[in-house]
């Protein structure tokens, strides 16, 4: 009886022991350095590896088959890293994180809940921030930073499944803000250059947003959706000081605006207040001190801004369903205002030259 007793004992320990069958491995080589790990559950993994002085990792991960990687070094136990800190929390099952900081005084904060989220950090220079929360299930998060240059800023937030998330920055002193709410939204930032800064806000379903920065002290803001699905938004701003900002709501809405230049900037307004589908605007504008407005209200409206010259402006209202408009401008300080109200009003502006100027009211 008491050997019955004791091979049961033992049965049940085996059985708890592999239930607790988390893996750590921490690797330090310097001075000052720091790490924690906490692992409950089960098949969970972390690997934290720091080289260098006073560097700072802290592991938090709950569930099943949760993996984390943490390099604060130049990878695989060599080159020297200073005071980087790196936090990651994940509670779930089959979360993926990894964070590679090489560089000095760079901050990773990864926080993930739910089921396969998976985050990737990596940065490079001195002095960047990121951080990354996801909740939900097979949200992606991909963040590049600092490949040559310091200071960049990216925060990526998801709330959902299956949205997507990719920031790329490099240069001195970029800022990448994502926030991604929904289901199955796109968000892509590239960023090349100083003092850029992207905004992107989403939240519905289907929506697409790529934003391209090449220059200094660029700005764009993306708003999409929110309750509202299969908007598309694509800037591209290739130059100095360029400001684009674009607000859709309604469904299957596109926007696009192409910059080139310097201190040009767009407002692209579609379904304003949740009023209006299939929307269709594209701004062009090459040269300096350029400035393109469209306010889109209404069903399958259609504008065309091309601005090729210095200081020019252009204004385009529709309101109303399947209005089409077209303005091309060509020279400098140029001016065009089209107001659009009622149905299927068509309008066609072209200017060439400098100084010209051009109103047209349709209605019905």
């Amino acid at each position: 009886m008491k050997k019955v007793v004791l091979s049961a004992a033992a049965l049940i320990f085996a059985a708890t022991g592999f239930a607790q069958f988390n893996n750590s491995e921490v690797q330090q080589i310097g001075n000052g350095n720091a790490s924690a790990v906490g692992q409950s559950g089960l098949s969970n993994d972390s690997y934290v590896e720091q080289v260098g002085d006073g560097n700072d990792s802290s592991v938090d991960q709950v569930g099943t088959t949760n993996e984390s990687t943490v390099w604060q070094s130049q990878g695989f136990l060599i080159g020297t890293r200073n005071d980087n800190t790196s936090a990651v929390s994940q509670n779930g099952l089959s979360n993926d994180s990894f964070v590679w900081q090489d560089g000095d005084d760079n901050t990773s904060d990864v926080d993930q809940n739910g089921t396969t989220n998976v985050s990737y950090v990596d940065q490079w220079g001195d002095n960047n921030d990121n951080i990354v929360d996801q909740d939900g299930t097979s949200n992606d998060s991909f963040v590049l930073q600092g490949y040559n240059g310091d200071n960049h800023s990216s925060t990526v937030i998801q709330d959902g499944t299956t949205n997507d998330s990719d920031v790329f920055q490099t240069g001195d002193g970029n800022d990448s803000f994502v926030a991604q709410v929904g289901t199955s939204n796109i968000s892509d930032v590239d960023q090349i250059g100083n003092s850029n800064v992207s905004t992107v806000q989403q939240g519905g379903a289907n929506n697409n947003s790529d934003v391209d920065q090449n220059g200094d002290n660029n700005d764009s803001f993306v708003i999409q959706g929110f309750t509202n699905d299969n908007n598309m938004s694509i800037v591209n701003q290739d130059g100095d000081s360029n400001s684009s900002f674009v607000d859709q709501w309604g469904d299957d809405n596109d926007s696009w605006v192409n910059q080139i230049g310097n201190g040009n900037s767009s407002s692209v307004n579609q379904g304003l207040g949740g009023i209006g589908d299939f929307n269709i605007s594209t701004v062009d504008q090459l040269g300096n001190g350029n400035s393109s407005d469209v306010d889109q209200l209404g069903d399958s409206n259609n504008s065309d801004v091309n601005q090729t010259g210095d200081d020019n402006t252009s204004s385009v209202l529709q309101n109303g369903l399947t209005n089409m408009s077209v303005v091309n401008q060509l020279g400098n300080m140029n001016t065009s205002s089209v107001s659009q109200t009622g149905l299927s009003h068509n309008s066609l502006v072209n200017q060439v030259g400098n100084g010209n100027g051009s109103v047209v009211t349709q209605s019905n």
